[in-house]
């Protein structure tokens, strides 16, 4: 899948609110990179390189707080990691440390360096 094609994808599916939310997470949480598991063109899950962002962080923008954040992410999950919280270019992991101190969001390695640009205009 092409970088434009996803952008599109993006734009096409989440409100205004939304997608400025999810540049809060690319702007303010990014992480580092590492394997994630991803849904291929087939709907099979694969494991693929990624670049994590810590959602906690997207706060730090200013945008939104509160129970607004989650309800919105919740629904970004549901559009975009449909399936388990697994998607074919964006996948979400609850609890990533394991002790309760933040959620992550993956974008396929591929990809990352397109929609960080998109995320910074």
């Amino acid at each position: 899948m092409e970088a434009q094609e996803v952008i599109k994808i993006i734009e096409s599916q989440l409100t205004g609110d939304e997608q400025q939310l999810l540049k809060d997470t690319i702007n303010y949480g990014a992480w580092g990179d590492t394997d994630m598991e991803f849904r291929n063109e087939a709907g099979d899950i694969e494991t693929a390189y990624a670049w994590g962002y810590c959602t906690n962080d997207a706060k730090n923008a200013g945008h939104f707080s509160g129970r607004k954040v989650a309800t919105m992410f919740k629904s970004i999950y549901q559009k975009l990691c449909p399936d388990n919280h697994t998607g074919r270019f964006l996948s979400q992991c609850n609890d990533w440390w394991g002790d309760g101190s933040g959620d992550m969001l993956f974008i396929r390695g591929e990809i990352h360096n397109y929609i960080e640009e998109w995320a910074s205009k």
